[in-house]
């Protein structure tokens, strides 16, 4: 049975070291910090129909600095509704467009797991290609095949703990456009 694209990004959140939350005890600031990438994503999507970017970034620096205050008392199915929403206005468009969503969420969480190192021959491959650009005070968490290499200090385009890619990451490889 093919796992759900749902399956599919908990399996990925659990290698990037992201357990199952527990529906008993709901962790408000974890969810908080997620959501805190929608802002960025719908940029993302805005740049990519064209508009502005300036004005897109200014906007979801707005946004997330009016999210960082929130302390109100929390709405779940509140919460749980606009999650739903946002996945029924993103399959909609896709709807619209003529692409099969499940495709593009394949190609994409592919992509996405990419971003680990696979074996021994990836990891040394991964370790010389940031060496190249100046990183080379790092460390490892996990092991194979979705092994995070991670910069140990501040490095040029790599803050203390950032994840970095491995050598063999790709982007995503969307079925062609007719």
């Amino acid at each position: 049975m093919t796992p759900t694209n749902f399956q599919r990004v908990a399996a990925m959140n659990i290698a990037f070291g992201n357990p199952k939350g527990d529906p008993s005890n709901i962790d408000i600031d974890r969810i908080r910090k997620q959501c805190m990438n929608l802002p960025d994503e719908l940029g993302e999507l805005m740049i990519a129909l064209g508009a502005d970017a300036s004005l897109v970034k200014a906007a979801i620096t707005n946004l997330k600095w009016v999210a960082s205050k929130a302390t109100g008392e929390v709405d779940l199915d509140g919460v749980r509704v606009a999650l739903c929403d946002i996945h029924v206005f993103d399959y909609g468009t896709h709807h619209l467009m003529g692409i099969d969503a499940d495709a593009d969420m394949r190609a994409v969480v592919d992509g996405v797991m990419t971003r680990f190192i696979k074996d021994e021959a990836d990891k040394e491959a991964t370790v010389a290609a940031h060496a190249a650009k100046g990183v080379t005070e790092v460390y490892f968490e996990g092991s194979f095949p979705t092994m995070v290499m991670k910069s140990a200090i501040d490095q040029p385009d790599a803050p203390a703990g950032k994840f970095l890619k491995s050598a063999s990451y790709r982007e995503p490889v969307f079925a062609p456009l007719p």
